[in-house]
């Protein structure tokens, strides 16, 4: 570089920026902890400036430091579009794709999409809540997640992908299962059976709730869908599901809330300066082609 900053200082500072913290810079280059510090320390001794704030666990570019990340994301895009370039095409033969989802439902029929066009590349799914897999994917853990939640990141890339209704499941044999659209005051009469906290679906209900100034009479908390749709089942309550993640079940009615907006939108999210690699770009290829499929089919 003409201003002769060194490359391998302008990388480690850009890592520490882009993960908020030296651990998980240090990670990502896979250097240890020390080595990172001391080269973000040493670029900040060579110039006299202070680049980064350090608060606990958490670090935070200063305004300098700010106008030094725009001119690092730039050196490192670059550097990962040339090697791309030059690597790109072996990467789709082989290579690995780290997937993260909320769920099996949506990123099941993405990943038969993806290896149909890319059979080269090994596939791995993590499952969790929307909570667990954003995390991941913030550490870099992940490189692309299917999700119901979405945090107002500027380090992220996102594909809409779905919208789908929230029905509530009923038990079969229960009179209320006669009713084609009940209401909330008809479902907070009886048990509600919900997912745990950080379930995008319990958050939407809760909303809801709020917004109706409904209290539920009883609430049982199970940390599955399939334990939420058997304890439905069995006649513990009244459980919630996105109307995508349905199955047919002879014990169990679905059925619209009357009166309110229960629904889920669901994402494919990469971090921003990831989507160059090869393997990620073609998964993203994927998903716009699967959001428009489903659009043009409602």
């Amino acid at each position: 570089m003409s201003s002769g900053v060194a490359p391998t200082l302008l990388r480690a500072f850009h890592a520490v920026c882009a993960a908020g913290g030296f651990t998980r810079a240090a990670r990502l280059l896979n250097v240890s902890q020390p080595t990172i510090s001391q080269q973000v320390k040493q670029l900040e001794e060579t110039y006299g400036v202070r680049l980064v704030e350090r608060t606990g666990r958490t670090v935070v570019p200063t305004a300098l430091g700010e106008e030094l990340f725009a001119v690092a994301r730039r050196l490192v895009a670059a550097e990962a579009e040339a090697e791309e370039l030059l690597t790109g095409a072996r990467r789709l033969v082989s290579g690995r794709l780290a997937l993260g989802a909320d769920g099996p439902f949506h990123v099941v029929p993405l990943i038969r999409a993806f290896q149909e066009r890319h059979p080269g590349p090994e596939v791995t799914v993590s499952v969790g809540n929307s909570a667990d897999v954003m995390r991941r994917l913030m550490e870099t853990r992940l490189d692309v997640v299917v999700v119901s939640s979405l945090p107002g990141d500027p380090r992220l890339f996102v594909v809409p992908l779905r919208r789908d209704p929230i029905l509530a499941m009923i038990p079969a044999d229960w009179d209320l299962a006669g009713r084609s659209e009940p209401t909330l005051a008809d479902l907070t009469r009886h048990r509600l059976i919900l997912r745990e906290r950080g379930s995008i679906t319990r958050r939407e209900v809760e909303r809801a709730l709020t917004d109706a100034e409904a209290t539920p009479q009883r609430v049982l908390e199970i940390e599955s869908r399939e334990a939420v749709r058997e304890a439905v089942a069995c006649g513990l309550g009244i459980g919630f599901v996105s109307a995508a993640e349905t199955a047919p079940d002879p014990r169990i009615v679905l059925r619209p809330v009357a009166g309110c907006r229960l629904a889920l939108d669901e994402f494919v999210v990469c971090l921003r300066e990831r989507r160059r690699l090869v393997v990620v770009r073609a998964f993203l290829d994927v998903a716009e082609i699967e959001a428009r499929r489903i659009a043009e089919t409602r």
